[in-house]
C-alpha cells in the first residue's frame, strides 16, 4: 500500500467516496503553444453510484478517464481512489504500480472495444485476470459473465466475426472480470447504432447496478444522463455540476427498467 494511502471514516448512512480529483488539470504543448484541456478539477464520486460526464467531443471527457484510471499522468494535481478502506493517491504511484492497481480495482469498456483480434472471445474476457495471476482460473468466471451478455455459445468465436454490439457486450464482460470496485466507459455507444447502443447500455447498466459498482460514463447524449445519479459537464477545461431533463419515453422504456426504478426520479446532483 502506498505510504499516502489512510483510512477514510464515514457515516453508516453515507455512501463512502470512492474516487476524489484534488486540482487536477492536464495541458498539451502543441506547435509550441500549451493547450489546457482540464483545469483544476475538484470532485469527488461516490461509491455505487452512475456518474455520467457530459461535453462535446474534444472537450476532454477522455482525458479526464485516463487520469482517473492512471492510463495518464497529470499536468497537476491528485487522484485518490478507495482500495480496501484506504484511500489511496493515485498519481504518486509509478508507471508499474499503478498497472497493478488499475488491474486489480477498475475496469474500461471503450467506444471502439478494443479486443485482441487473435484471441477469442473466451480469451479476451479471462486475459485481466490471467495477467494478474498468471494462470488460468479466469476461463471459467470468463464462461459465467459470457453467458451473462447473453455469448455463451461465441467463447471460441474472434472478433471479426462479431456484431458491433456483440464485440461491446465482450468488451463489459471483461471489464467486470476481475471484479473492479470502479467502472469507465468511455462513450460505450458511440460507435453502435441506437437500438444496439440502447441494448448495450441497459445491460451495462444492470450489470453494475447489481454488483454494486461505480460507474463514471462519458457520452454527449443527455437521454443517458437522464439516468444518472449525478451529472458533471466538462467545458473549456472545467467540470462544473449539470441538471439534466429526465430521458425521452422511447429510452426510459428501453434503459430506465435496467436500474430497478423509474427513470424519472433520477437526480442530478
Amino acid at each position: 500500500m502506498n505510504s499516502r494511502a489512510r483510512k477514510n471514516g464515514h457515516a453508516s448512512d453515507t455512501p463512502p467516496l470512492l474516487v476524489r480529483l484534488d486540482a487536477l488539470g492536464k495541458s498539451y504543448n502543441e506547435a509550441g503553444e500549451e493547450k489546457c484541456v482540464l483545469e483544476a478539477v475538484d470532485c469527488s464520486f461516490a461509491a455505487g453510484q452512475f456518474i455520467c460526464l457530459l461535453g462535446k467531443s474534444g472537450s476532454g471527457k477522455s482525458t479526464l478517464l485516463n487520469l482517473i484510471s492512471g492510463i495518464d499522468r497529470p499536468s497537476g494535481g491528485r487522484v485518490f481512489i478507495r482500495e480496501q478502506g484506504c484511500e489511496v493517491e493515485l498519481t504518486a504511484l509509478n508507471e508499474h504500480q499503478r498497472t497493478l492497481f488499475r488491474r486489480r480495482n477498475i475496469g474500461i469498456v471503450f467506444q471502439f472495444f478494443n479486443l485482441i483480434p487473435t484471441l477469442t472471445v473466451l480469451e479476451n474476457v479471462a486475459l485481466p485476470v490471467e495477467l494478474a495471476s498468471r494462470d488460468r482460473k479466469g476461463h471459467r468466471r470468463a464462461e459465467d459473465l459470457l453467458e451473462r451478455v447473453g455469448l455463451g455459445d461465441r467463447l471460441d468465436s474472434f472478433p471479426d466475426r462479431l456484431s458491433g454490439g456483440e464485440q461491446q457486450r465482450v468488451a463489459i464482460a471483461r471489464a467486470l472480470i476481475h471484479d473492479p470496485v470502479l467502472l469507465l466507459a468511455d462513450e460505450p455507444t458511440g460507435n453502435l447504432d441506437e437500438g444496439t447502443g440502447d441494448a448495450v447500455l441497459k445491460l451495462l447498466l444492470e450489470l453494475s447496478r447489481n454488483a454494486g459498482k461505480t460507474l463514471i460514463m462519458a457520452t454527449h447524449d443527455e437521454d443517458i444522463a437522464g439516468l444518472a445519479d449525478a451529472v458533471y459537464f466538462l467545458e473549456r477545461g472545467y467540470l462544473v455540476s449539470h441538471h439534466v431533463q429526465a430521458p425521452s419515453a422511447k429510452r426510459e422504456s428501453g434503459v430506465g427498467r435496467a436500474l430497478g426504478r423509474d427513470a424519472k426520479t433520477a437526480t442530478a446532483q
